[in-house]
C-alpha cells in the first residue's frame, strides 16, 4: 500500500538514516479493458469443452458407482435376437434366458473396510511453528482450525470424500467463508463437490496440480439463493430475476427423489430441474503486467495498483516537500518500482448466457482458487479409482454363482421313477407319490414281471470345477484389492500364532498405504487453505470452543493481531487422535508424575482422562481460596476435595494407583 507521508516523516526518515540505495524508473501506464459479453460466452465454451473432455472419467465413475451400489448387471451388450445392432442390459438378457441375475457384492465390503481403516486412524491438524517464540500462536491457530472443522463436521465429510476417492480417484472439496444461520455468525465453510459438476483443464500432468490453470463448477440453486448472494439492492434483485425469468418457481413436476438420474444426465448449460437456476463458477489463471513497489519510507514491499507514472508523481511530491524542508534530494526516501508479469486467479460467476453476476481477482490471501482436490494416480494423465481395479473379478464371481444356480435348477432332485404296471389298482399317480413321501407311509403293490422296484434319483451337480474357480476368484479379488482377510478381521486358521496374524494384518495394510497417504495429503492441502482463510477473515476476537484440554486459556481465545501474517512461518501436519495414542500419552504422564518430574496440575493439564478438567478446576479453585486466606471445608465424601489435598502423601498413594488403572 502506497501512502503519502507528512513533512515530518519525510524529514526524519531520510536515506542516510534508514540506509539503502534506490533507482528512479519511469514506465508508461498499462490500461485494461473490461470483458464484454462475447468474451464471456467464449469463456463458457472453453469451460464446456473442459467439462466435455472429462466425459470418459464421468462414465467410468458412474459404472464404478453402480457396481459399488450393487447394480452389477446394467452393462450394455448387443441383443443376440436382433440384427439391427440394438443393445440391451445384461440383466435383461439373463432374464430372457430364464436366469435370475444374482450378485454377491464384494466391492462394497472391500470399500467399507478401507473407510473403516481410515476412520479407525483419525487425525487432527496441528500447526507447528518453526520459531519457538510463536508456540502460543501456533496453539491458537491449531485450536481455531479444529474449531472450524468441528463446525463443518469434517468427521462426516472426509469419509464421504474418501468414498469418492475410491470411486473416481478425484475427491474434491470447496472452501469459502460464509454466514452460518444456525450459529448466527460467519465462519469457514467446507463442502464436498460432486465430480459430475466439476471441470478443469484436463491436460494436467503434475500430481501436485501446478499446471492447473482453469477450474470451475456447475451450480444448480434457487433464485432466492442467487439473490441473497449477489444482490445489493432491490434493483439488483429485479435484474437477476429478469435474467432467470424462464425458470418455474413452483416445482410441481413429478420427480424421482434420492435418485442419480439427474446427475447422470447432467447438461452444461441447461439444468434438469426446471425450478433451479444454472450458475457457472469459473476460476481462471490470468497474467498481466503489474507494478511492484518498494517504499523505503516504511519498508513495505508489495504489488500495488498505482502505475509507474503515478508512483513517479508521488516521488516528485516527496522531493518537492523534502527540499522545502532543507533535506538533500539524494537523502529523500522514495518509492522504488518496476513492472513485472504476475499470474493471478480470477473468478467469474456467469449465467448460461454470459451475464456476469460477480467477477473479481481472488479475494483469498492464499492467492488461489477455493478448491482442494487430488487426481490419482494421474499416470500419463489418466485417473481411476480403487473400485475399477476389481470390477472384472466381481463380474466373474457373479457369473459363476449364476452358473451354479442354473446347474442346480436343471439337475434331478429326488425324482421318483416307477414302472407303470407297479402302481396298485385304484391308486392314481398322485396318490402313490403322496403316500411315498408321507411319514410312515405304506404302499402295497405287485412287482412287475421284470422285478423293477420304484427308484428315487438324487443327482448331484456335475463337478466341473465351479467351486474351485469361485474360490480362486474370491482369493484374487482380495489379492488385487490389497484388502486381505487379516485386514478384514476374519478368523485366522487354526494354529495361527497371534504374533503372525498381527504381522499379516500389518503387512496387508501396506497394500493400501498409497491410497491412505494420498488422501491424507489431500486433507493436509485442504487444511492449509482453511487455515489461511481463517487468518484472513477472523478479524475480531472470538472464543474457540473446542477440543483440547492441553491448550492454554490464551490459546482458546482468537487474537487477530497475533495471527497477522503468521501463516508464512507455519506448517500443517496431521496429529494422531487414536485411543491407543491417547493411552500412551496418559501412561507417559503418569510415569512422569510417579517420578515427581511433574506435579499433579501439570499432569491434569495434559491428560485426556475424562475427570481431568473437573479435577483441575477444583484444585485451582481451592488453591485460590487458600491464597486469599480462606479455609475451605473439605468434604471427605467429595472426591474432588480429596484430590485437592495433594500435599497429603496418603492421598497421593491412593490417587496414583487409581489413575494407573484408569490409564491402562
Amino acid at each position: 500500500m502506497i501512502r503519502n507521508f507528512t513533512e515530518e516523516t519525510i524529514k526524519s526518515r531520510t536515506l542516510s538514516k534508514i540506509g539503502g540505495k534506490q533507482e528512479r524508473i519511469l514506465m508508461p501506464e498499462i490500461n485494461n479493458d473490461r470483458v464484454v459479453l462475447a468474451e464471456n460466452m467464449k469463456l463458457l465454451e472453453i469451460c464446456r469443452n473442459d467439462w466435455q473432455s472429462l466425459r470418459d472419467a464421468r462414465t467410468r465413475r458412474r459404472r464404478n458407482r453402480k457396481y459399488y451400489r450393487g447394480d452389477q448387471w446394467s452393462d450394455l451388450i448387443k441383443d443376440p435376437d436382433k440384427s439391427d445392432g440394438s443393445v440391451i442390459t445384461e440383466e435383461t438378457y439373463l432374464k430372457k434366458q430364464g436366469k435370475v441375475p444374482l450378485k454377491q457384492n464384494q466391492i462394497r465390503q472391500l470399500v467399507k473396510n478401507l473407510i473403516g481403516q481410515y476412520r479407525s486412524n483419525p487425525s487432527k491438524a496441528v500447526i507447528i511453528a518453526r520459531d519457538r517464540a510463536d508456540a502460543k500462536t501456533s496453539e491458537m491457530l491449531t485450536n481455531a482450525l479444529q474449531a472450524a472443522e468441528t463446525v463443518n463436521k469434517v468427521a462426516s465429510l472426509d469419509p464421504r470424500s474418501f468414498e469418492e476417492f475410491s470411486l473416481s480417484g478425484a475427491p474434491i472439496q470447496k472452501l469459502s467463508y460464509r454466514y452460518w444461520k444456525q450459529y448466527n455468525r460467519p465462519d469457514l465453510f467446507i463442502e464436498n463437490i460432486n465430480f459430475n459438476r466439476i471441470f478443469f483443464n484436463s491436460d494436467v500432468q503434475d500430481i501436485r496440480l501446478t499446471d492447473l490453470r482453469r477450474i470451475g463448477e456447475i451450480i444448480d440453486t434457487t433464485i432466492d439463493d442467487i439473490v441473497a448472494t449477489f444482490a445489493k439492492n432491490k434493483a439488483d434483485e429485479a435484474y437477476i430475476k429478469q435474467l432467470y425469468r424462464t425458470i418455474i418457481t413452483e416445482d410441481f413436476l413429478s420427480q424421482r427423489g434420492l435418485d442419480p438420474t439427474k446427475m447422470d444426465s447432467l447438461d452444461f448449460f441447461i439444468p434438469r430441474d426446471p425450478s433451479k437456476c444454472r450458475l457457472i463458477e469459473v476460476w481462471e489463471l490470468k497474467g498481466e503486467w503489474r507494478t511492484k513497489a518498494h517504499d523505503l519510507m516504511d519498508g513495505s514491499y508489495s504489488i500495488v495498483k498505482e502505475s509507474l507514472k503515478e508512483i513517479a508523481k508521488i516521488n516528485r511530491q516527496r522531493i518537492t516537500m523534502g527540499t522545502k524542508l532543507g533535506v538533500p534530494e539524494e537523502e529523500i526516501a522514495l518509492i522504488e518500482a518496476e513492472e513485472i508479469f504476475e499470474q493471478f486467479w480470477y473468478v467469474k460467476f456467469l449465467t448460461p448466457y454470459g451475464h456476469v453476476l460477480f467477477e473479481s481477482e481472488t479475494p483469498y490471501k492464499h492467492e488461489s482458487h477455493p478448491y482442494a482436490l487430488v487426481l490419482y494416480p494421474l499416470l500419463d494423465g489418466e485417473v481411476w479409482g480403487f473400485v475399477e481395479d476389481i470390477i472384472d473379478q466381481q463380474r466373474y464371481i457373479n457369473r459363476l454363482i449364476i452358473l451354479m444356480d442354473f446347474i442346480i435348477n436343471a439337475s434331478a432332485k429326488g425324482v421318483l421313477m416307477i414302472p407303470e404296471d407297479s402302481i396298485p389298482p385304484g391308486m392314481s399317480v398322485k396318490q402313490f407319490a403322496d403316500e411315498w413321501t408321507r411319514f410312515n407311509g405304506v404302499i402295497v403293490f405287485k412287482p412287475n414281471k421284470m422285478g423293477v422296484l420304484p427308484t428315487q434319483i438324487h443327482n448331484n451337480s456335475t463337478n466341473i470345477g465351479i467351486h474351485e474357480m469361485l474360490a480362486l476368484q474370491m482369493q484374487l479379488i482380495t489379492q488385487i484389492s490389497g484388502v486381505h482377510e487379516a485386514m478384514q478381521g476374519q478368523t485366522a486358521k487354526s494354529g495361527t500364532p497371534a504374533a503372525l496374524y498381527a504381522q499379516e494384518a500389518q503387512n496387508a495394510s501396506l497394500n493400501t498405504l498409497d491410497y491412505i497417504q494420498t488422501f491424507n495429503q489431500f486433507i493436509q492441502d485442504r487444511d492449509t487453505k482453511a487455515l489461511k482463510i481463517i487468518c484472513q477473515y477472523y478479524d475480531e476476537p472470538r472464543f474457540l470452543a473446542v477440543s483440547g484440554k492441553s491448550y492454554s486459556q490464551e490459546a482458546k481465545m482468537w487474537d487477530p493481531e497475533k495471527a497477522r501474517d503468521i501463516e508464512f512461518e507455519l506448517v500443517v501436519v496431521a496429529g494422531n487422535d487414536t485411543p491407543v495414542y491417547r493411552s500412551m500419552i496418559d501412561q507417559t504422564l503418569l510415569e512422569m508424575l510417579k517420578a515427581q518430574m511433574i506435579d499433579l496440575e501439570m499432569y491434569l493439564e495434559s491428560s485426556t482422562m475424562p475427570f481431568a478438567d473437573q479435577l483441575l478446576e477444583s484444585i485451582r479453585s481451592k488453591k485460590q481460596s487458600a491464597e486469599q486466606g480462606q479455609a475451605p471445608a473439605v468434604n471427605p465424601g467429595d472426591p474432588l476435595a480429596v484430590e485437592a489435598s495433594k500435599a497429603n502423601p496418603d492421598v497421593m498413594s491412593r490417587l496414583i494407583p487409581a489413575m494407573n488403572g484408569q490409564a491402562a
